[in-house]
């Protein structure tokens, strides 16, 4: 393909992703997206030195939210998760000893996670890593924008985990005042 050529598909992509952004949403969703994926790698990044991934650190988080011990039921809507990432999560936390499964002997298909005092001391090591880099990234924000973000974003959660149930329970999907 010659340079003409190269520049004309280049320009026809940016055309058609001007369009896709042209939809209601569809620019912030990819802001909000961009946006998640730069802090996630940040904090993946700041994270290495702690051989803690920060899913691994957010399953922790809501275990001790939890109260030290919950389902992997629990665990998967808490990180809108599927079961078998929660799987994969759990095991290797398990492998480093941070967790430990429980299973449950009146239900054999429910399995509690339980944080080990081992991983009491991961997350309080790795928790002022995330903690920090939460109050740089929002530091652009005054108090007031990070409030309305919060209440934002929120509402935004709401509204998907909403059309979310529906897909999950097979019925056409429709989010918030949509079409259904």
């Amino acid at each position: 393909m010659g340079r003409k050529e190269e520049s004309r598909v280049a320009i026809q992509v940016r055309k058609q992703a001007n369009v896709e952004l042209e939809v209601r949403g569809m620019a912030e969703w990819t802001s909000l997206y961009q946006t998640y994926n730069a802090i996630f790698k940040v904090t993946e990044l700041a994270l290495l030195p702690h051989n803690l991934s920060l899913p691994q650190l957010h399953l922790l988080s809501i275990l001790r939210r939890g109260g030290g011990i919950l389902t992997t039921g629990e665990i998967g809507r808490e990180m809108v998760k599927a079961s078998q990432t929660i799987t994969g999560l759990v095991d290797r936390l398990e492998a480093g000893s941070f967790v430990e499964r429980q299973f449950d002997r009146r239900d054999r298909r429910k399995t509690w996670v339980r944080l080990t005092a081992k991983g009491k001391r991961k997350l309080e090591e790795a928790m002022p890593v995330a903690n920090r880099l939460a109050e740089e990234v929002s530091s652009v924000l005054t108090d007031k924008e990070l409030a309305q973000l919060g209440a934002k974003t929120e509402k935004l959660r709401a509204a998907a985990m909403e059309g979310l149930g529906k897909a999950l329970a097979g019925r056409p999907s429709g989010i918030a005042g949509t079409r259904s």
